[in-house]
């Protein structure tokens, strides 16, 4: 049996191993990032704690505003879009999302015809650690020694099960991978094809010679078939190159070293990457290597074909499920009496029946309908009165009946919820009484993209941060209202964002629509009070307007009104799509401009969403200093 080389035999990182592995971090930049080596922290949602960590779902503590909310880009962060278009802000070297980088090797190994290996490899690919949810996934740029070990694990995994069998081995390298000694002319081929679609882009001459080399191990004799593919595929999936995103073969713009024009294949990775979270299929290579993508023209045409694809609208989805924070949800407490009093009636933890699930899909189902189905605005989202659930347990909810799949959606007549806002997705709690501090700070800062001080708990009363307890002579509203009214370390904060929650008090915990608030005893579940729920508030949706609102109806259209939630929704897409954080009068804020601006005026949705690609600066890159 032939030598191979000693960092690709061994499942468990040894000495060597890792010495190697960490110059291949170091070489890719992936510890030069936030947090520490081997730390990996990870979102949560509120259900229990002090400050409530979670989006509008979470119902642990008073506050809202602290722990792992996510940050949003503002609108101010931008600036403005410079007359002659500017430059796009730097992008940092990313490694690929873990969510990337399991797509890469999924799509990689069946593009070989190697389904069935990807099938085998799924566990390790899970076994990567998942990337925060504090913000976007894509955000978060940190590496662990749990990295490593685990693309170390699934290169060794892939190239073990995929020339285990001749069958499989020809499969991948080609019938000329059947004989041994390996002919120079199959390896040859087999990186100009395997190798070209896991880098990217075709490999230069250093790294075929690398390869090369690798695929004869420790020996100067012919390789083995069998060994030399092997080797050098695990040398390909621990290319820097295979698990980051590498923008360096591009030519300067106007002399510069640090602002480049992206190659064609860099330009095919961004559109691959940026719409469908995966590598670049064999149409976008292709069209790299003949030069149509370099030409306007070409590119107009692929972003076209790249756009329509499916997987397009499932990046799109994950969007609108990341800036909602959906994973944020811990559940419903339906091993609590109170809760489940209050739930009577909905099958709630009835095996089969899964409301939150249903909940999620209905937003799904909207944002699709007036993003691809039809050519929708965001006006239409934002005002629809459609109810689009197939789900029987949460047109129950609602009080409608469940769309049949087909024909005319049923309505909300009763006025009681209008557009994305107003859907149960948005306005359940994990408990059986609402959280209106969460509820205001989740628009505030998620929807409207307004910055919320953060709260330095040393510095509070004692108890400052304990949710108020249930009261037969309260509402939820008065309760929450009396912890921080006197209190001036709160009531500045809370000014901000409370009355915003205050007028969505409308919805109880299940987002069912109410005009009374029930009080139930939180250890056996009996009713104890009914009171009557006030939803007027002075919401200054843009600060400093003092015009009060009856209700969540007039909330909502006070918001279209300002034209701030366009600019949110802008600003955030911009920071998911581009996995980076804006440059202040850049080309970053005509991008920014050219999608809110659509929005405002009518736009289809899916336009602008398209629109991240269109301008110049898409295909460009700015190198940051060292």
């Amino acid at each position: 049996m032939r030598a191979v080389p000693p960092y690709l035999a061994p499942r468990r990182l040894g000495p060597r191993a890792l010495v190697v592995l960490a110059v291949f971090a170091a070489a890719s930049g992936l510890l030069a990032c936030e947090g520490k080596g081997g730390e990996h922290a990870t979102g949560s949602g509120a259900s229990g704690g002090l400050t409530g960590t979670g989006g509008i779902t979470g119902t642990g503590g008073i506050t809202g505003t602290g722990g792992s909310d996510p940050v949003p880009t503002t609108p101010a962060a931008f600036g403005t879009c410079p007359s002659n278009g500017g430059e796009p802000g730097v992008t940092p070297l990313a490694k690929l999302s873990t969510f990337q980088y399991r797509n890469t090797v999924r799509d990689l190994l069946n593009a070989s015809g190697l389904s069935a290996v990807a099938t085998e490899v799924a566990p390790m690919l899970a076994a990567i650690p998942d990337d925060s949810t504090v913000a976007f996934r894509g955000l978060d740029a940190r590496i662990s020694s749990d990295h490593i070990q685990g693309y170390f694990n699934v290169a060794v995994a892939v190239a073990d099960a995929a020339t285990k069998t001749s069958a499989r081995l020809t499969s991948l390298a080609g019938s000329c991978a059947g004989t041994s000694p390996l002919a120079q002319s199959c390896l040859d081929a087999f990186l100009a094809s395997f190798g070209k679609r896991a880098l990217r882009r075709p490999l230069d001459t250093d790294e075929l010679a690398e390869m090369k080399s690798v695929a004869t191990g420790t020996s100067p004799a012919p390789a083995n078939a069998t060994e030399a593919i092997r080797n050098v595929v695990v040398m390909l999936l621990m290319s820097p190159r295979f698990a980051n995103h590498l923008e360096l073969a591009g030519a300067p713009i106007s002399g510069r070293e640090d602002y480049l024009a992206l190659d064609p294949y860099e330009v095919a990775s961004r559109l691959s990457y940026t719409f469908w979270q995966t590598l670049p299929d064999d149409a976008l290579l292709a069209a790299a290597a003949d030069g149509s993508l370099a030409t306007d023209a070409g590119f107009d045409t692929q972003l076209d074909r790249v756009f329509a694809d499916p997987r397009t609208r499932d990046t799109v989805w994950q969007f609108w499920n990341e800036w909602m924070r959906f994973e944020s949800f811990t559940g419903f407490s339906a091993e609590r009496p109170a809760f489940m009093a209050l739930a009577a009636g909905e099958n709630l933890g009835v095996a089969g029946h899964d409301h939150w699930g249903d909940m999620v899909r209905e937003i799904h189902d909207l944002t699709d309908l007036f993003t691809w189905t039809q050519a929708g605005t965001f006006s239409d989202l934002m005002t629809s009165d459609l109810s689009v659930t197939r789900s029987a347990d949460l047109a129950h909810v609602y009080g409608v009946s469940a769309w049949s799949g087909s024909g005319d959606y049923p309505r909300f007549t009763d006025g009681s919820r209008r557009g994305i806002l107003q859907r149960a997705a948005l306005l359940v709690s994990s408990l059986e009484t609402t959280n209106p501090f969460h509820r205001g700070s989740f628009i505030r800062r998620s929807i409207l993209c307004d910055s919320l001080p953060q709260p330095d708990p040393n510095s509070l009363p004692p108890g400052s941060l304990d949710p108020p307890p249930p009261s037969t002579a309260m509402t939820t509203r008065q309760r929450f209202a009396a912890k921080v009214d006197g209190n001036g370390l709160c009531q500045t904060c809370h000014a901000s964002f409370s009355n915003l929650g205050y007028v969505m008090e409308s919805y109880d915990a299940l987002g069912r629509f109410r005009t009374m608030e029930k009080v139930f005893d939180e250890q056996t579940g009996a009713l104890r009070a009914t009171l009557p729920i006030d939803t007027s508030a002075v919401p200054q949706v843009i600060v400093g307007d003092m015009r009060p609102v009856s209700g969540p109806a007039e909330l909502n259209q006070r918001m279209i009104e300002s034209g701030k939630v366009e600019a949110c929704l802008s600003a955030n897409y911009f920071r998911y799509a581009m996995r980076r954080d804006p440059t202040r009068d850049s080309a970053d804020a005509c991008t920014y401009e050219a999608m809110r601006g659509g929005l405002s005026s009518g736009g289809a949705l899916a336009a602008a969403f398209r629109g991240i690609a269109v301008g110049a600066s898409f295909r460009r890159h700015k190198v940051g200093a060292p």
